[in-house]
């Protein structure tokens, strides 16, 4: 009986000293599961990025169109005008009550390294506002690093059988332009 226990604890100290870790072969699986990971996770926080810079440049666009449109409504307001014109040479920034944190303020017509890109600023010159991408994938049909935005005066056709003391159909909107 007594060999019987003692080869049981021989097969126990054998089968022990055999498992001692992991080999080579899973070591190497192991830091290819890692590495997978890893890229994915990339992958990910690039894709991430890029939304949020499309979902900030959206959000300062849309609050400068509000704020315009709140300039237009003013104008209508009795003992009120707005003087159209004048809104297109304006930095539509200015308009707004907190400007961006990433706004680098007014050039006059900046070389791309003067302004850091994923910024904000007005170009005196042009009287566009810009932004510079920080990515240029983030807007997939952006081939130009810079999204140019000014704003517009329009005027509607008059129609010869307009009433006389009509008001003028006129207006201004912020829009997105070509460089």
């Amino acid at each position: 009986m007594q060999d019987g226990v003692g080869s049981n604890k021989k097969a126990t100290i054998v089968a022990f000293e055999q498992q001692r870790g992991a080999g080579l072969f899973e070591f190497s699986i192991a830091v290819l599961v890692v590495g997978i990971l890893i890229f994915m996770l990339l992958q990910r926080m690039q894709f991430y990025q890029a939304e949020a810079e499309r979902a900030a440049v959206q959000l300062v666009v849309a609050n400068v169109r509000s704020s315009l449109d709140v300039k237009l409504a003013q104008g209508h307001l009795p003992g009120r005008t707005v003087d159209l014109a004048a809104l297109t040479g304006q930095n539509p920034l200015d308009w707004l009550d907190h400007k961006p944190d990433n706004y680098a303020g007014e050039y006059f017509a900046p070389t791309t390294q003067e302004v850091a890109p994923g910024n904000w600023y007005f170009d005196r010159h042009d009287k566009n506002l810009v932004y510079l991408l920080n990515n240029q994938k983030t807007f997939g049909d952006a081939v130009q690093k810079r999204l140019r935005f000014k704003v517009k005066l329009f005027r509607l056709p008059s129609s010869p059988a307009k009433p006389s003391g009509a008001p003028d159909t006129s207006g201004v909107t912020f829009d997105q332009v070509t460089e």
